[in-house]
């Protein structure tokens, strides 16, 4: 299965591992290995997470799951015919529909 990555996805996750390095390396390096295992986990089971509803029809195939191990932290991807496309890597704190809105 393939794992892709939208535009700005990256940037996404080293914001959210700085973010956390500020207090604990050890866990911004943990963070980093547990979105990689939940990419893996999402790509082979990829009609797993809940799906979202936007206005947009361009984001009627958004799913969402939590990185396992940070709760707190949310994969949003699209199923794709060979894996998935993450789209955001978001704190569950954030407004999601703000995020999508600048896509």
């Amino acid at each position: 299965m393939t794992v892709t990555y939208g535009e700005g996805v990256f940037e996404e996750l080293v914001n959210l591992s700085f973010y956390l390095a500020e207090n604990d390396e050890l866990v911004a390096q943990t963070f980093l290995n547990a979105c990689d295992d939940t990419f893996q986990f999402l790509a082979a089971n990829r009609l797993i997470g809940s799906q979202r509803e936007f206005d947009c029809e361009e984001l009627s195939d958004v799913r969402m799951w939590r990185v396992k191990g940070f709760e707190k932290y949310l994969i949003f991807y699209v199923p794709t015919d060979r894996g998935i496309r993450i789209l955001h890597i978001l704190h569950s704190s954030t407004d999601y529909n703000r995020a999508f809105e600048n896509d």
